[in-house]
C-alpha cells in the first residue's frame, strides 16, 4: 500500500488530510491494522446510502481488524438491502437506521475509527458504497489523533455525535453506537493537547449551514455539486450571503449534473451577477460536493456532504434541512475542477424521478428488530395508523417470509413475546391499505451479545491473544510478559482523564452531587463502561477479564460467544473475489433524492433490552488446574516471585486488573507452586497485600458483586491456612488486616457468584470448597465480633467444647475439664483482633477459671475446691497465655505479685466488672446468646 499523503504543518501522530488527495478512508483502516494492537474499541459509519454487500466485502474484515466492534447508520427511507448480499448485518455489525424527525434526509458521511490511543476521523462526500469509497470522484478530509495531540475538529464532531440524535430518530443499538464513539473522541481529547489545523467542522442541527460560512466579500465564487434544488434556491441564497464579484459554476458532462438551468438564468438576471459555466468531461462521476470563495484574504473552501439544494445549506434539521455535515477549510491551491467554458444555455436540464413518491403513503419505517429475554423487540419510526403484521425469513430461505407478530396502532416499541429470532434473520413489516397490503423495507434481527463483541475478544482463536489463567502459571517467562504489559498499559491509562465511578463504590466524601461538573460515570453511561470493560480487555486479554469477572464459568462460556467466521447461506455461495454491483452503474448507484416531506411528529427513542449471556453454561466437571509440586523448583519460585512483585509494585492498576491477579494467586496456590502458606515467603503475604489493595474507591458498581465474591474466596483461603490463633505470627496478623480492610465489601457477596469462583479450587483437606462455608466466613468477619470469629475457630479445634459468648464481653467454654485454666487460656489465644478479652472456662464440677488479657497482661480468677484465687501475669511474644497454663516454672517468672492470693487487686476488679461476673455468686443459668 503507498504511503499516505504527509499534511506540512501538523507536528506529531496529528494529521489533516485534505479532500482530493485519498480515494476513501479505507487506506486509514489499513494503516490502523499495521499497529497489531488492536485497540480501536469503535467504528461508526454515518452514511446516507449503505451498500452493505460492498461494505461486508471490502471495509468489515478491513474494520473488524482493528479490535473495533462496528456501527452502521443510514437513512431509513432510502434503506432497502439486499438480504442474499448483507449477511452479517445484526450478528458482525449493527445495521442501524435514521430517520430526520422534519421528514428529510440522514445525509453526513462520516467514519470513525476510535480507541483510546488514537483515532482517524473522515468527514467527506461518498457514501458506504462502491461508488462512494472507490469508483467517483469524492471530497475527502482525514483527522488522525493521539494521545500527545488532537485536532479541534475531532472534538467537534464528538459534539455533534453526542447532539444528532436530537434531531433524528435513530434505532436503538445504532444511536449507542454513536455515544459510544463520541465518548472515546472525548476522552482522547480530554488527554491530549488541542490542535487548531485551520479547519472547522459545521453542521446545522441547530442552525442553517449558509449563516455559519465566513464573513467578508469575496471576488470569486466557484461551485459544484451532483444535485441542485428545482428553483436554484441554494446558489442563490450564497450569492447574497457571499456578495461575489463573479461566479463560476462546473456541472459533469453527459447530463450527470441534476440542475435546472433555467433556474439559474433566472437568478442570474435578478442578482445582475457575471456566471461562467464549465462542464467537467472526466470519465470518473464527480460526487464531491463544493463551495469555493476567493477572496483578498485568501481562500476558504466548505466541502463535506451538503448540495447545493435548499434543504442542504438554507434549512436547519430541526426545521425541515436534511442532516448534512462539513468541513471550512483555508487553503492555497484550488478543489475545483478543470472544464471546458459552455454557455448555460447549454446545460441540460436533469431531473430525477423522486423515488419516494413509489414508497408506502402510509409512511410506515420498521427501524429495527432485537432479540430480548422477553421476545423481539420492534421499533418503528413513529407510531403506526394501523396494526403492522411483522413478518420473518430466516436461515437460507430468503423468499419465504412467516408472519410472527403485530404491532398494535400507536406503537413504536412493542415486544412479541415468545419470538426468538437469530441474529441476522429478515424481517418486514406489513399493512393493509386501500390499494392494497404494503410491505416495509427489510432490516435484520440484531442480536446484542454478537454485535457488541469485540473482534478483539476472541483474538485468542488465531493464537495471538493473551493466554488464560492456567497457561500463565504455567510458564514463568508468559506471567512475566504479561504481567509486565498489563502494568505498562495501566501506567499509561493514569494519564487519561477517566470517567468517574457511582454509587456506593464513589471516593467518600464525594458523593454523585459533589463530583464536578462535567464528569463522566461508569455507571451511569453505557458508552463509558463499555469503554471501561474495552480498556480492560485490551491490558488483560479475553481470557483473564473473563476469569476475572466470572471465575471458570466466565471463561468457559467464551468459546460460546459469537466467531469470527462469515456467516455464508449455504442456498448461496458467492466468490469474495469477485466485485460487487455488478449491475449497477456510478449513476444508479449514486442516485441521491430529497424524500417527499412527511409530518414531523417527535418521536421519542426506546432503548432496547441487550439480550445477556447465558450465563455460566454447562460445566459438569471441576476445572482442573494441573499439580505443580513435581516442577523445578527454579521455575516456582520465579513464579512467586512475578506474583510477589507485581503485587508490592502496581499500586495503579484498576479494579480489574487487581481481581485478575487475585485469581492468579489463587491458582498458584492449587497447583502447589508456594512451599508453604506461612512465613515472609509464605503465598498467605502475598494474597492479603492483593486483597488489602483491592478497593481503591475505584469500583464500579456493576462489578461490585464480582469484587465482593472473589474477595470472599479469597480470604476463606487464607481463613483456611493461616497458623493457629494462639501463635499470633504474621500470616494471622496478616489474615486480620486483610480481613478488616476489605469486611465492607462482602455484604455485596453473591453465593451463585462465591461458587463460580470457588469451582478450581479445593480447601485445606482436599475437598471442593463448600459456598456455604465461603459465605459463613464472611458473615464473621461482616460482624466484625472477635467472640463470634473465636467461637467459630474453637469449634474446629475443639469439636467435643461447647463454646458460646456469655454476653457481648464475655466468652463462656465448656467441657469435660480436669482443670478449667488451660482451656480458659487457650480460648483466650482464639480471641483476636482486640486487646481486651475474657474467657469463663467451666467443667463438669463446680470449678471455674476467668482469664482475661488486657495490656499485655493475663489477669486470673480461678475457684478451685471452693476456694478463689486471684494471679496477674506479664504477657510478650514469648509468653502466652496457654504457656503460662503448661509451664508453672514461666508462670513464675511472669507472674506480678500483688500480695496473697486470695485477695482481689484493683484490676481484677475491674475487669469483673467491665464482663459483668461475680465471682461470689456466678450465673447458674448461662444464656447461649448476647442478652
Amino acid at each position: 500500500m503507498p504511503d499516505l499523503p504527509d499534511v506540512p504543518g501538523h507536528p506529531g501522530g496529528v494529521a489533516v488530510t485534505d479532500e482530493l488527495l485519498i480515494a476513501s478512508p479505507l487506506p486509514y483502516l489499513f494503516t490502523e491494522v499495521k499497529h497489531a494492537d488492536r485497540q480501536a474499541r469503535e467504528a461508526l459509519f454515518c452514511t446516507f446510502n449503505a451498500d452493505l454487500g460492498y461494505f461486508e466485502r471490502t471495509v468489515l474484515g478491513v474494520t473488524q481488524a482493528t479490535g473495533a466492534r462496528v456501527t452502521v447508520v443510514a437513512d431509513a427511507r432510502l434503506s432497502n438491502p439486499d438480504p442474499r448480499a448483507a449477511r452479517n448485518a445484526g450478528t458482525r455489525y449493527v445495521h442501524g437506521l435514521a430517520v430526520p424527525r422534519s421528514g428529510a434526509a440522514f445525509h453526513p458521511k462520516v467514519t470513525v475509527i476510535a480507541g483510546p490511543e488514537r483515532a482517524v476521523v473522515a468527514i467527506g462526500s461518498g457514501n458506504l458504497s462502491t461508488g462512494g469509497w472507490h469508483l467517483n470522484e469524492e471530497t475527502w478530509t482525514i483527522a488522525t489523533a493521539d494521545r500527545e495531540q488532537c485536532p479541534v475538529i475531532v472534538t467537534q464532531l464528538a459534539e455533534w455525535l453526542r447532539a444528532v440524535h436530537h434531531v433524528c430518530t435513530i434505532t436503538p443499538h445504532g444511536r449507542q453506537g454513536i455515544q459510544r464513539t463520541a465518548a472515546l473522541l472525548e476522552n482522547l481529547a480530554s488527554a491530549a493537547t488541542a490542535v487548531d489545523t485551520g479547519h472547522q467542522l459545521v453542521h446545522n442541527l441547530r442552525s442553517c449551514l449558509l449563516d455559519q460560512l465566513p464573513d467578508g466579500r469575496i471576488g470569486q465564487l466557484l461551485v459544484y455539486a451532483p444535485f441542485h434544488d428545482e428553483k436554484a434556491e441554494a446558489i442563490r441564497g450564497l450569492i447574497k450571503r457571499l456578495r461575489p464579484g463573479r461566479v463560476t459554476l462546473a456541472v459533469q458532462s453527459e447530463s450527470r449534473t441534476v440542475i435546472q438551468p433555467e433556474a439559474v438564468a433566472r437568478l442570474v438576471d435578478d442578482l445582475d451577477i457575471h456566471l461562467d459555466v464549465i462542464a467537467d468531461t472526466s470519465q470518473k462521476y464527480r460526487h464531491g460536493k463544493l463551495i469555493e470563495a476567493v477572496g483578498l484574504d485568501g481562500r476558504w473552501t466548505l466541502t463535506g456532504s451538503p448540495n447545493l439544494s435548499a434543504r442542504a445549506l438554507l434549512h436547519s434539521a430541526a426545521s425541515g434541512g436534511n442532516v448534512e455535515v462539513g468541513i471550512i477549510s483555508r487553503r492555497n491551491t484550488s478543489l475545483f475542477p478543470d472544464g471546458e467554458p459552455i454557455s448555460l444555455s447549454e446545460v441540460p436540464a436533469v431531473r430525477i424521478s423522486d423515488s419516494a413518491a413509489n414508497r408506502p403513503e402510509a409512511g410506515i419505517l420498521l427501524l429495527a428488530a432485537v432479540r430480548t429475554d422477553g421476545g423481539l423487540q420492534v421499533t418503528l419510526a413513529k407510531p403506526p395508523p394501523v396494526p403492522v403484521q411483522v413478518l420473518a425469513s430466516s436461515h437460507t430461505s430468503f423468499d419465504k417470509w412467516t408472519e410472527v407478530g403485530t404491532v398494535p396502532p400507536g406503537m413504536t416499541d412493542h415486544v412479541l413475546p415468545s419470538v426468538d429470532l437469530p441474529g441476522g434473520a429478515r424481517v418486514r413489516g406489513r399493512w393493509d391499505t386501500a390499494a392494497g397490503p404494503l410491505d416495509s423495507g427489510v432490516i435484520f434481527v440484531t442480536d446484542p451479545a454478537l454485535v457488541m463483541n469485540r473482534p478483539g475478544d476472541n483474538a485468542h482463536r488465531s493464537g495471538h491473544g493473551s493466554p488464560d489463567p492456567i497457561a500463565l502459571i504455567s510458564d514463568p517467562r508468559l506471567l512475566e510478559m504479561w504481567m509486565s504489559a498489563v502494568g505498562q498499559l495501566a501506567a499509561s491509562r493514569a494519564t487519561t482523564v477517566l470517567p468517574r465511578v457511582t454509587g456506593p463504590a464513589a471516593p467518600r466524601g464525594e458523593t454523585a452531587d459533589t463530583q464536578p461538573s462535567g464528569g463522566l460515570r461508569i455507571d451511569a453511561d453505557e458508552e463509558y463502561w463499555l469503554t471501561y470493560v474495552d480498556d480492560a480487555k485490551a491490558r488483560l486479554g479475553p481470557a483473564m477479564f473473563h476469569f476475572a469477572l466470572g471465575g471458570w464459568p466466565g471463561l468457559q462460556v467464551m468459546p460460546a460467544a459469537a466467531d469470527n467466521g462469515l456467516q455464508e447461506p449455504t442456498d448461496r455461495l458467492i466468490d469474495e473475489r469477485a466485485p460487487g454491483l455488478d449491475e449497477d452503474d456510478s449513476a444508479t448507484v449514486n442516485d441521491e433524492t430529497d424524500p417527499a416531506d412527511e409530518p414531523g411528529d417527535a418521536i421519542q427513542d426506546s432503548a432496547s433490552t441487550g439480550r445477556p449471556d447465558n450465563g455460566a453454561g454447562d460445566h459438569a466437571e471441576r476445572p482442573f488446574i494441573p499439580d505443580a509440586s513435581g516442577w523445578p523448583t527454579r521455575e516456582k519460585r520465579r513464579i512467586e516471585r512475578a506474583l510477589k512483585d507485581f503485587v508490592v509494585s502496581e499500586p495503579r492498576l484498576p479494579v480489574v486488573d487487581r481481581l485478575a491477579v487475585i485469581s492468579l494467586v489463587l491458582c498458584t496456590v492449587q497447583a502447589g507452586i508456594w512451599d508453604s502458606a506461612l512465613g515472609d515467603q509464605g503465598w498467605i503475604r502475598t494474597l492479603g497485600e492483593a486483597i488489602e489493595k483491592l478497593d481503591q474507591e475505584d469500583i464500579p458498581e456493576r462489578i461490585s458483586s464480582q469484587v465482593a465474591s472473589l474477595a470472599a474466596v479469597a480470604i476463606y483461603f487464607m481463613h483456611e491456612y493461616r497458623s493457629a490463633p494462639a501463635e499470633r505470627d504474621a500470616a494471622s496478623q496478616q489474615f486480620e488486616k486483610a480481613a478488616r480492610q476489605s469486611a465492607h465489601l462482602y455484604p455485596e457477596a453473591d453465593p451463585e457468584l462465591v461458587a463460580d469462583y470457588a469451582a478450581p479450587f479445593t480447601n485445606k483437606n482436599g475437598y471442593p470448597i463448600d459456598p456455604d462455608a465461603v459465605m459463613h466466613v464472611i458473615a464473621l468477619i461482616v460482624q466484625g465480633d472477635p467472640l463470634t470469629e473465636a467461637v467459630d475457630v474453637l469449634e474446629t479445634l475443639h469439636p467435643a467444647w461447647r463454646i458460646h459468648k456469655h454476653n457481648d464481653a464475655l466468652l463462656h467454654v465448656h467441657g469435660d475439664f480436669r482443670g478449667t485454666f488451660l482451656p480458659a487460656a487457650e480460648a483466650l489465644e482464639a480471641i483476636t483482633s482486640v486487646d481486651q478479652a475474657a474467657v469463663w472456662a467451666t467443667g463438669n464440677t463446680a470449678d471455674w477459671t476467668v482469664a482475661s488479657r488486657r495490656e499485655d497482661t493475663l489477669i486470673r480468677v480461678e475457684k478451685r475446691q471452693n476456694r478463689i484465687t486471684w494471679r496477674h501475669y506479664r504477657l510478650s511474644n514469648l509468653i502466652t497465655p496457654s504457656g503460662i497454663a503448661r509451664n508453672q516454672e514461666l508462670a513464675n517468672l511472669a507472674r506480678i505479685p500483688h500480695g496473697p492470693l486470695n485477695q482481689a487487686f484493683p484490676e481484677a476488679r475491674s475487669m469483673l466488672a467491665a464482663i459483668r461476673f461475680d465471682p461470689a455468686d456466678p450465673p447458674s443459668d448461662c444464656p447461649q446468646t448476647v442478652p
